[in-house]
């Protein structure tokens, strides 16, 4: 993985190399990959994948779905949103963050 740190795509943080866990769902199947070398910025905590190791994380997956691999059970749940108040919707505060924007 490249040692050069350059400026996260989303906020004024720079992006540092790091180790940040994949998880993907597929249909009813979640896949987590432990330990993924990652940039990962110092601010937002956004995470940046080199592509070498997007395609690996491509390896396992397609290993994974193939049944080539073997993996620890997962315990996991899974729960709708559902906002408390009528304030907290995701479509509404979008709808709102839009609307103030245009101005």
């Amino acid at each position: 993985m490249s040692s050069n740190a350059h400026d996260c795509c989303r906020c004024a943080g720079r992006m540092r190399q790091g180790r940040h866990d994949f998880m993907a769902r597929v249909v009813d199947e979640i896949i987590v990959i432990k330990e993924v070398p990652a940039l990962i910025c110092d601010t937002c905590h956004e995470v940046e994948y080199t592509l070498e190791v997007s395609r690996e994380i491509d390896v396992i997956m397609k290993d994974f779905f193939a049944g080539r691999l073997l993996a620890k059970p997962l315990a996991a749940g899974e729960i709708r949103f559902m906002p408390k108040h009528a304030d907290s919707t995701a479509w509404g505060s979008l709808a709102l963050t839009n609307k103030h924007a245009s101005r």
